[in-house]
């Protein structure tokens, strides 16, 4: 089974929940921050930047055969034209390119950001998730903890970078103690940049 995951501007997300709503698409949707290959949003004649930038991601499971219209859909609605629209990923069969999202400590994850970047990979996704592993949470001073914070990392790529981002991840959000978090790799067949309306990263 495939679906359908669009991350899109925030001050667009009203918009794709009203037509997803009207066509009788049943979603899920979420608030995240993100970014493209640009690394940000950096203001004209200022020393300043943003990093990263409000988003809402979409996840839609589509029927078999309706997944390019609802992309199509998504792109129509969400598209400004300018840098920042987003990307539309179809995800669960085979292709060219991979999703990995990574589960990690969210005091690990600016250092995470700075590896991948000094690796040239500046495009990605993240948000605040709770999780918890095999053990059901942590006792501290005997409480128990059900649910840590964490945070997710998702990055799409291409087979060929899928290693290297990888290896990548696990050596810098590594503690060695419980609760490091878990890397999931996704097949990703087809891509698309709200934007420009093209197929590729």
């Amino acid at each position: 089974m495939s679906c359908v995951l669009a991350v899109v501007r925030k001050e667009r997300s009203y918009e794709v929940t009203k037509k997803l709503a009207e066509n009788g698409v049943p979603y899920v949707s979420w608030t995240v921050k993100g970014r493209g290959k640009e690394g940000g949003l950096r203001y004209k004649g200022l020393n300043v930047s943003m990093s990263f930038l409000p988003k809402r991601a979409f996840l839609v499971f589509p029927e078999k055969g309706s997944e390019e219209g609802i992309v199509r859909l998504i792109i129509d609605t969400a598209r400004t034209g300018s840098y920042g629209d987003g990307k539309v990923f179809l995800i669960g069969e085979e292709g060219p390119m991979k999703l990995i999202k990574s589960v990690v400590r969210p005091e690990k994850a600016y250092e995470v950001i700075k590896a991948l970047e000094r690796e040239g990979f500046k495009a990605m996704t993240m948000w605040d998730v709770v999780g918890r592993g095999k053990e059901g949470g942590v006792i501290v001073g005997g409480t128990q903890y059900d649910e840590l914070a964490k945070t997710v990392i998702m990055i799409a790529v291409e087979d060929s970078d899928v290693e290297k981002v990888v290896s990548t991840i696990l050596e810098t959000a590594r503690t060695g103690a419980y609760g490091d978090g878990k890397i999931f790799v996704c097949n990703v067949s087809k891509v698309w940049t709200i934007r420009t309306k093209e197929e590729g990263l």
